[in-house]
């Protein structure tokens, strides 16, 4: 099979044949080498309602099973924290104890 690339800036195709020179092939053997290496994979196989679903539990059975959390897990103080606590572990020690909310 023959492929011709036109319109390609010299400077990529001096970047080629410097490689190939480099490793000591032809540019066409190294050209091919490439291609085969970087080969675009074949698209995924459409898969079905069933097969899709079954494939995702496949998934997520993987993940190590854990309890249900807390109630107090989604409490107002454990999603944001204390906004005092927070600034003051942020802030270098000069800042702390100031006001600096204007």
């Amino acid at each position: 099979m023959n492929v011709n690339i036109q319109g390609l800036p010299p400077s990529v195709i001096a970047s080629f044949e410097a490689t190939a020179q480099a490793r000591g092939i032809s540019l066409n053997a190294f050209l091919r080498e490439y291609m085969i290496e970087n080969a675009p994979s074949s698209p995924p196989a459409k898969l079905s309602p069933d097969e899709w679903g079954k494939a995702l539990d496949e998934c997520l059975d993987a993940f190590p099973a854990t309890g249900p959390l807390p109630d107090d897990a989604f409490s107002r103080e454990n999603i944001y924290g204390r906004e005092d606590k927070a600034v003051g572990d942020v802030l270098p020690h000069r800042y702390k104890g100031k006001n600096t909310v204007a």
